[in-house]
């Protein structure tokens, strides 16, 4: 059990492919880099364990936050980045950046993911990739485009994993949302917001399908206008939470 736990840590690996590994006779991380099923995103999280799993200070975070504001703005003048997770939480530590950003005249947000990055590992702030995924482009999966990978505070080689999710400025409110957490506030949330006849993601708050069959309802493409976090909360009859009240 301590070995199957111990693989569901590594990135990319879910307690499925945990279980998985473990029924091929492996035990340890050093068994599992002999496998060749790993895929390249689960082998960097593997090389990198050691690195991702140690807590970044909270000073060094702002640093970086600052740091990606000034390449964005760069780029894009007029963006908005924020470091969202335990950071916009107050937290005096954070195991990973989650970094969430639009702009506000709806439009410039798209395409500006593939510039960015390509920026951040031109200064070799970004070091290697787990996901990369462009939706603005052509508008699907909401339009958000994604980024996950492993980046190093300036002078150093430690790896932290670092998410960037771009939203167009009507999705943002809830991404933002989402992406502060924590946890318990969102599942708390979305449990509400599906009382109330509604479906919250990281994408915007939606009316909800009616369910039909015991099937849970769906949501429709009817998107709730919801410009800043507080308005998702008072939609849903919430009291609103300042991020460092959101350590639920």
């Amino acid at each position: 059990v301590r070995a199957v736990s111990l693989f569901g840590e590594v990135w990319g690996v879910g307690p499925a492919t945990a279980l998985k590994l473990y029924d091929k006779g492996h035990r340890t991380l050093d068994d599992l880099q002999k496998d060749d099923s790993l895929t390249y995103a689960q082998r960097t999280g593997l090389k990198f364990f050691d690195d991702i799993r140690q807590r970044i200070p909270r000073h060094e975070v702002s640093e970086m936050e600052k740091l990606l504001q000034e390449v964005g703005k760069d780029i894009l003048p007029g963006v908005t980045i924020v470091c969202g997770g335990s950071y916009r939480r107050g937290k005096s530590s954070c195991g990973d950046m989650d970094i969430v950003i639009t702009h506000d005249d709806g439009k410039s947000h798209v395409g500006f993911l593939p510039k960015f990055v390509q920026r951040l590992k031109d200064i070799n702030f970004l070091r290697e990739d787990l996901i990369f995924s462009i939706n603005s482009i052509e508008g699907t999966d909401s339009g958000v485009d994604t980024y996950f990978g492993l980046c190093t505070y300036p002078g150093r080689e430690l790896r932290h994993r670092i998410d960037l999710k771009v939203y167009p400025r009507n999705r943002y409110a809830s991404g933002l949302l989402a992406w502060t957490g924590n946890d318990v506030l969102n599942r708390r949330l979305r449990i509400l917001a599906e009382s109330k006849g509604y479906v919250l993601d990281d994408t915007g708050l939606y009316l909800a399908t009616q369910s039909s069959g015991g099937k849970r309802a769906g949501r429709s493409e009817a998107i709730v206008n919801c410009h800043e976090e507080k308005d998702v909360f008072d939609t849903l009859g919430f009291p609103y939470l300042e991020p460092h009240e959101r350590n639920l």
